[in-house]
Formats: structure tokens, C-alpha cells, sequence
């Protein structure tokens, strides 16, 4: 019963606690979300590991060890909150827009579209106070780019 309780106060002494990383919280945080989606349709292949690795080196670099810390990261979270509010944070409202579309690369990455994704990029996108018109203009830029 001792260590129930401390593994309970842990939680709530260090809510937003993660895996230590010497790289900038709202990349993670970022690979976070990607990992989510990937994961959201219940298929999570190599494939998909190695789009989400791309994506994210193009945008910070060694996408690597941001793919490893996002799993990571991903796997104890509670919710995406603690990530899409790092990344507000650390982004200006147009820069998120771009940031949605490395997201919606990841759900179109496999071709098909699952229901599971759809709802998380909503909820994202607001999460990110991202208008709704603004994120389909997104995902419509990635579609042109895979024509």
C-alpha cells in the first residue's frame, strides 16, 4: 500500500514531468503528438516511424532521437494536453499552422484517412487554437505535395 501511495504522489507532485532530454521541450512534445497519431488508427509500423523521423528532422534535426524521446514521452502521458500546450506555447499562431501540417502528414502517410486521427487533429488543432478553416488548408497542402 506504501508504494501505491507514493507512486500517486509522484504523479501529482510532478504532472507534467517526462523523460529527461537535452532537447527543446516543444520538439518532443511535438513528436509526441505524431507518435499519437501514428498510434491512433491502432497500426504503428516502421513505416510510419521512419515518415515521423523525416518529419521531424527536417523541421528541428536528429529526428532520431526526437522520434525515441516522443515515444517516450507518449507512452506515460496522461493526455496530449502537456503537449499541444508546450507547443502553443512556443509557437506563433502561423507557425502552428505549419507545424499542423508535419501532423497531417503523418495521418496521410499510410493513404487512408481513420476516423481515430480525424478526431485527434481536431482536437489538436483547437488545443492549439488553430481555426478550423486553417487546418484544412493544411492537410490540402499536404495533399497537393503527395498529388
Amino acid at each position: 500500500m506504501a508504494g501505491l501511495f507514493a507512486k500517486l504522489t509522484a504523479i501529482f507532485e510532478a504532472p507534467d514531468a517526462g523523460p529527461v532530454t537535452s532537447h527543446d521541450p516543444a520538439a518532443v512534445a511535438m513528436a509526441a503528438l505524431m507518435v499519437q497519431l501514428a498510434r491512433a488508427d491502432g497500426d504503428y509500423d516502421d513505416g510510419e516511424r521512419a515518415g515521423i523521423r523525416a518529419a521531424l528532422d527536417a523541421r528541428f534535426g536528429d529526428g532520431e532521437a526526437l522520434l525515441t524521446a516522443g515515444e517516450a514521452a507518449e507512452e506515460t502521458a496522461m493526455d496530449s494536453h502537456q503537449f499541444t500546450r508546450l507547443v502553443k506555447n512556443a509557437y506563433e499562431p502561423e507557425e502552428r499552422s505549419d507545424l499542423l501540417e508535419d501532423l497531417w502528414e503523418v495521418v496521410l502517410a499510410d493513404g487512408a484517412r481513420d476516423a481515430n486521427e480525424d478526431a485527434l487533429m481536431r482536437q489538436f488543432g483547437a488545443l492549439l487554437h488553430v481555426p478550423d478553416r486553417d487546418i484544412g488548408l493544411a492537410r490540402q497542402r499536404v495533399i497537393a505535395r503527395k498529388g
